[in-house]
């Protein structure tokens, strides 16, 4: 049984279900006594209910991140997010709930989480095209928020202001005398990809720069040789993941290019990672912890029953370090 099951059983909403077994003051005594019973009849009781209801628990945030623990150990997003969800969620005595799973576990593992009352609300992150976590937290009533562009009306994002980010990053290299420049990314099933690929293609078009994006293969014997091989003309990159970036900055000088004498790299992502690296990374820093903040906030409001909606926090700032140079004497004068 689920608390669809409930919802029907009493004639109410999921949410109604979810409002009445946290104690929230927006569902009448009456409705409350009748979600109760339905659930009674059904056998159905979140295993932390009384506890939240008694007051005795505070609550909780579910993080479900769909990734092998080393890539997710090895990803610096993803630890300054973490450290940037810890400050508001303690400010509104919160704890987070963090697991790694399979991507063909994360459904039972947000049914499971939700009916046992284990979290009180998702953060969604590395949302993709067709999600079907998006109608899944939908139909189960919990408060959502995801990380990432707007994906429809059902869940609020928190969405970086990057319209003007690959204009930049364009114009840097464009001014370093780059006429073909690609985009690397590791992720091209990620709802956000489709929009980078297409903000990225109009800001090289409108620099004179030839644009392509090209996919980075884990499994290749070499990922780093087999990227530079299919670099085509390009003599620059930019890079969706910082580590990956990072990889390519260690690595290529053993597959004889030089960087940036010969290649110039971006990374979409800065962090200490970047500055480790010889040459250090010229890399945008992203606003990871206003967006983490931005997400609690939201997430307050709708488990208190109030609305809210997606919010677009500060732009990336492109921090110019040492990865990118100038155009090889080759190719400064040939057109894109």
């Amino acid at each position: 049984m689920t608390i669809a099951d409930v919802a029907r059983r009493a004639g109410v909403s999921t949410s109604a279900v979810s409002h009445a077994f946290n104690g929230r003051p927006n569902v009448s005594e009456a409705t409350a006594a009748r979600i109760r019973a339905a659930a009674d009849e059904l056998s159905w009781r979140p295993n932390y209910a009384s506890r939240k209801v008694s007051g005795q628990g505070g609550r909780s945030l579910g993080l479900v991140i769909a990734r092998a623990s080393g890539t997710f150990g090895r990803d610096p997003f993803f630890m300054r997010l973490l450290a940037g969800l810890t400050e508001p969620l303690a400010g509104i005595g919160w704890s987070l709930s963090l697991t790694l799973v399979r991507a063909d576990e994360e459904e039972q593992v947000y049914r499971q989480w939700w009916s046992e009352q284990r979290v009180d609300a998702f953060l969604l992150v590395d949302v993709r095209e067709d999600d079907p976590r998006l109608g899944l937290v939908e139909q189960l009533g919990t408060p959502a928020v995801l990380l990432g562009a707007p994906v429809d009306d059902r869940v609020p994002a928190v969405t970086v202001g990057d319209e003007s980010a690959f204009a930049t990053v364009v114009g840097h290299l464009a001014d370093l005398g780059h006429r073909a420049v690609a985009r690397v990314t590791d992720a091209p099933g990620l709802a956000h990809t489709r929009a980078r690929d297409e903000r990225f293609a109009r800001a090289a078009a409108e620099r004179g720069v030839a644009a392509s994006t090209l996919a980075w293969h884990p499994d290749a014997d070499d990922p780093v040789a087999d990227l530079l091989g299919r670099l085509g003309g390009a003599t620059a990159i930019v890079v969706d993941s910082e580590s990956i970036a990072a990889e390519i900055v260690a690595h290529a000088p053993e597959v004889g290019v030089a960087v940036p004498a010969q290649l110039s790299v971006v990374a979409w992502e800065d962090s200490w990672v970047s500055t480790l690296v010889r040459p250090r990374l010229t890399a945008f820093d992203a606003p990871v912890e206003e967006s983490a903040r931005t997400a609690v906030a939201l997430l307050a409001r709708l488990v208190r029953g109030e609305p809210a909606g997606s919010e677009t926090v500060s732009g990336r700032r492109l921090v110019v370090r040492d990865s990118t140079a100038a155009v090889p004497p080759q190719h400064r004068e040939e057109a894109p």
